[in-house]
């Protein structure tokens, strides 16, 4: 009778799982997901049914129970060790002036741009043949769009706008001010962040390996060397809306892009005024031309995630479909991840999902191994045959951040599986089938027939657009 009981219970966990599963491939509007799960749950419920009903030996029942709880130990158990991406020798610090965004800036006549190839020369031909396209969200684009390819970029030029304030002058602390208590400050910072909308919130000490060595965009002058001035970094997430993302390319994904960094500019300034205004130096980095820190690292050393194969940073809780933001200060806290932050799996999935390099159409991101780049062991991007897909689009594409599984948004479901592959090597391996036999990967073929159009919008000529401007 316990033996009917464990099966009777081992089957309708089950059947639950794949309707639970059904419900979330209904949300995301994924129908091959929603009919295979609801076939697998009705295949579930019949075989379970089959042998109390066919009055078969009970060892049949209790063979299809224990290959159950075998599947699931091996699903959870910490099998196969776990390390996000980390450094791997001496760091070499990041020129900015090396950065794409500004090296796609520099224009004839301007100044940077001789000074610039005079030092790069090699980059000179690539960065023109980019910079003859359209610009981003300009008209010529493959996918502009006259509304809303306007509207991203009047958001995008008020983040612009904000340059002028992520600094400021700091208020005197009076002389008998009582010392503060960092971990209560470390929780107020927290909260007011997330009270402003951010998803998660960690702070790191700011290593001078994330510091840019030299101004690339912003309000200082270009090409000033830039020197670590403070001692923590605040870090924060924003998660993009899942039906945005879901309509990449489309321009959709880039004004959603465009308001969670406008999201991004308003905490991240308003977080360094309330500091300074507390008697601390500190410094807003936003988007808009005035990053002086490296943010993917700097998220990665606060525990809020790791960097993954796309180039993305992805979240521990909501995956690669999240900004950055950060705030550089002297004000004492706590960081909430000692140095070389924990892994969760992201990167030993990385090695075997490869789900973005197949549906990247420009080929930016490697399918191989890691290769150290400037100290750090990571999967390098081809940030010019990005850049140049951006431009020919007119959108910023986000085809790898829709197809990465851990942009499913964080339903029960998705919650259990990426427990798993946390843990267990034996989870990752069987994620990906799952994530090929639920989803497919007939959407990466479709997309990447983009890239015929392409060939075809470059044989044309400059695509019809803005030669640079």
């Amino acid at each position: 009778m316990t033996l009917a009981i464990v099966h009777i219970l081992v089957g309708l966990g089950s059947v639950v799982f794949f309707l639970l599963f059904s419900m979330a491939s209904r949300r995301e509007r994924r129908p091959r997901a929603l009919r295979i799960s609801l076939i697998a749950a009705a295949a579930v419920a019949i075989v379970w049914a089959l042998p109390p009903l066919l009055r078969a030996p009970a060892w049949i029942a209790a063979a299809m129970d224990l290959g159950v709880l075998i599947f699931g130990v091996l699903f959870f158990a910490p099998i196969g060790k776990t390390r996000p991406i980390a450094p791997n020798g001496p760091i070499e610090r990041v020129d900015e002036r090396d950065a794409m965004f500004s090296r796609e800036d520099y224009l004839p006549g301007d100044g940077r741009y001789e000074a610039y190839y005079e030092r790069r020369p090699e980059l000179k031909a690539i960065d023109d043949r980019i910079r003859r396209l359209p610009r981003l969200l300009a008209p010529g684009g493959l996918l502009y769009d006259p509304v809303l390819s306007t509207q991203a970029d009047a958001i995008f030029k008020i983040c612009d706008r904000m340059v002028g304030i992520v600094d400021g002058p700091v208020a005197e602390r009076p002389e008998d001010a009582p010392q503060p208590d960092p971990a209560r400050l470390t929780a107020e910072v927290a909260a007011a962040v997330e009270g402003m909308g951010a998803a998660e919130v960690g702070v790191c000490e700011l290593d001078p390996a994330w510091v840019y060595s030299h101004v690339g965009r912003g309000p200082e002058p270009w090409g000033a060397p830039i020197e670590p001035r403070h001692r923590y970094a605040i870090v924060f997430t924003l998660e993009m809306d899942f039906d945005k993302v879901e309509q990449a390319p489309a321009v959709a994904t880039t004004w959603e892009s465009a308001r969670q960094y406008l999201n991004e500019s308003v905490i991240a300034v308003t977080l360094a005024q309330w500091i300074r205004d507390m008697g601390f130096p500190a410094r807003a980095h936003v988007s808009g031309s005035n990053y002086q820190v490296m943010l993917p690292p700097l998220a990665v050393a606060a525990g809020l995630g790791e960097l993954g194969r796309l180039g993305y940073f992805i979240s521990r809780r909501k995956g690669a479909r999240v900004r950055l933001g950060a705030v550089t200060t002297d004000l004492p806290l706590i960081p909430n991840a000692p140095e070389g932050a924990r892994g969760f799996g992201a990167r030993e999935f990385c090695e075997v999902c490869k789900r973005c390099a197949d549906i990247c159409p420009a080929g930016a991101i490697p399918r191989g191994g890691m290769e150290t780049v400037r100290g750090v062991e990571k999967w390098p991007m081809r940030t010019e045959s990005c850049l140049h897909y951006w431009r020919v689009l007119g959108t910023d594409c986000g085809l790898c951040m829709k197809i990465c599984p851990y942009s499913h948004p964080e339903t029960f479901v998705h919650r259990v599986v990426r427990t798993g592959i946390a843990r267990s090597a034996f989870a990752r391996r069987v994620a990906v089938l799952g994530e090929d036999l639920f989803y497919g990967r007939t959407r990466q073929r479709t997309y990447c027939n983009i890239s015929s159009v392409i060939g075809r919008e470059e044989e044309g000529g400059d695509s019809g657009g803005g030669g640079g401007a």
